[in-house]
């Protein structure tokens, strides 16, 4: 239970990278680890254009929904609780870069996307943001295998009730260090022959190349997607950004309400929406709708992913993980700690949603 606790880091003294531009609506900049020189994100809450923070808990939920994910067998980018003295959003949520310049890179989905369908304008064209077309996408660029993985996504939001999961919150990561060192290797084995060594050198040119544009910051064409899916070793990112979710958007008034209001309860569950449509549906679908969907087409896959989260779903970890969550923050920042009605509220609804989704199964 204790790899489920949220951490306490105090960032004030690290290098702050703000020249680092990074996409969301959310307060995030990447701050460096002063002895290991890892690359770190600390994010806050969102934050308006006018400077106001609209949901100050958002990042609770960040850290919340992390743990509950890595408790049920997802795969997740782990969150921990940072302190910036000198930031606006004193606390936030940390989190360890998945990529590292010129090691690996993260490409959100929007690229792939709009790669795929050139015309896609994903500000506007919001309903064409549907499984199907992910899908597509996916099978074009020869990433089938990771259409299970944007299923477990799916999966994972009707949890927590994400209803945010847009084009920028999933992705792929390109290993072009992996990616090297293994041609080096191979290039090594005096039992390769010629012609052989001649193509991996050629691979390796290409691989350099590709990683020269990432450091350039160059466009990256279609040509170069379809490359680095064929050349470079790769896989789909853990689930991150998942901080829209359980309740964060609701008024500590209304929380308390919904706590003693089972039918308010329900109503909140019913209603909520997944960000990602079905082809044909001319409205956003239900979380639990959506998997009712997916289950006629892949009925094995959601068969089994409702299984693995049966097995390891123990109420008192999901209670144990939201009510402890700021347990290691120190005395002097107990003013931000959760309040025990918005984790009560947390319980309640990952609780009915759990029950709702094993139904499925």
């Amino acid at each position: 239970m204790k790899s489920f606790i949220a951490t306490y880091t105090d960032v004030t003294d690290w290098n702050f990278l703000v020249y680092q531009n990074t996409t969301g609506s959310r307060s995030k900049k990447i701050t460096v680890n002063p002895i290991t020189e890892d690359e770190y994100f600390f994010k806050g809450s969102k934050e308006l254009d006018t400077g106001e923070i609209r949901y100050p808990t958002e990042f609770w939920s960040e850290i919340i929904s992390s743990k509950i994910g890595q408790s049920l067998g997802f795969n997740m980018l782990d969150y921990n609780i940072g302190y910036n003295a000198n930031g606006k959003q004193k606390i936030g949520c940390l989190s360890k870069s998945m990529v590292s310049n010129s090691i690996n890179k993260l490409t959100e989905g929007k690229v792939y996307l709009t790669g795929y369908r050139s015309v896609y304008n994903p500000e506007k064209d919001k309903s064409a943001y549907t499984f199907q077309f992910i899908r597509d996408t996916l099978l074009d660029f020869n990433y089938g295998t990771y259409i299970d993985d944007l299923i477990d996504i799916i999966v994972f939001d009707a949890i927590i009730g994400n209803s945010d999961r847009h084009q920028e919150n999933w992705g792929i990561i390109t290993n072009f260090e992996q990616t090297i060192k293994e041609i080096d290797k191979e290039l090594n084995d005096p039992k390769n022959k010629r012609i052989t060594r001649w193509r991996l050198r050629f691979n390796k040119f290409l691989a350099k190349a590709q990683i020269n544009k990432f450091k350039e910051n160059l466009k990256i064409r279609r040509s170069d997607l379809r490359l680095e899916s064929d050349m470079i070793n790769n896989n789909f990112s853990p689930i991150y950004d998942s901080g829209c979710c359980l309740g964060r958007e609701l008024l500590d008034e209304k929380v308390s309400r919904m706590c003693a209001d089972k039918q308010m309860l329900e109503t909140y569950v019913r209603k909520g929406t997944s960000e990602i449509h079905w082809e044909g549906k001319n409205k956003k679908q239900n979380h639990f709708e959506l998997i009712k969907l997916l289950k006629d087409q892949f009925p094995e896959k959601i068969k089994s992913l409702i299984q693995k989260v049966k097995k390891n779903y123990e109420t008192k970890t999901i209670k144990d993980i939201i009510n402890n969550v700021d347990d290691n923050l120190p005395k002097n920042l107990k003013s931000y700690k959760l309040l025990e009605s918005r984790k009560d509220l947390m319980v309640k609804l990952v609780t009915l949603r759990l029950e709702r989704l094993m139904k499925l199964e």
